[in-house]
């Protein structure tokens, strides 16, 4: 058992509670539409905000954000609000993706930034 087993469904299910309030400070819950089975996928992450825009970190070891390569919508649980948005996965340059996780990842200590950059992606949310 993969501790993602325990936790993704515990965190859907604060997310989209009255007491999302406790974690949604810097977790939402991610919907989107799988390019190949048209199937509706939800997952909890990190983000960080700038305005109407959103950056979130993955692994490039998880399948789920080739689903967003291309500019796609997709539908956010967002501090106890469904909103809307457009997110496509961006693979920047290290300094900047060193710069996004310590955004997403409050106090996260630079070293450990460094070393994870590489296996990491950027999506980008613009709101709507």
């Amino acid at each position: 058992m993969q501790p993602s087993d325990l936790y993704n469904p515990i965190m859907k299910w604060l997310l989209r509670s009255s007491l999302h309030s406790l974690v949604s400070g810097n977790t939402l819950l991610l919907v989107f539409t799988g390019r190949k089975s048209g199937q509706e996928y939800s997952t909890p992450i990190n983000y960080a905000r700038e305005g109407d825009c959103l950056t979130l970190i993955t692994s490039r070891q998880h399948e789920w954000w080739k689903n967003l390569q291309t500019a796609r919508p997709v539908k956010l649980q967002l501090r106890g609000h469904e909103v809307c948005g457009i997110a496509q996965v961006l693979a920047p340059a290290a300094d900047t993706m060193v710069a996004a996780m310590e955004k997403v990842y409050h106090g996260i200590p630079h070293e450990q930034a460094v070393k994870l950059a590489p296996e990491s992606l950027i999506i980008r949310i613009v709101l709507n």
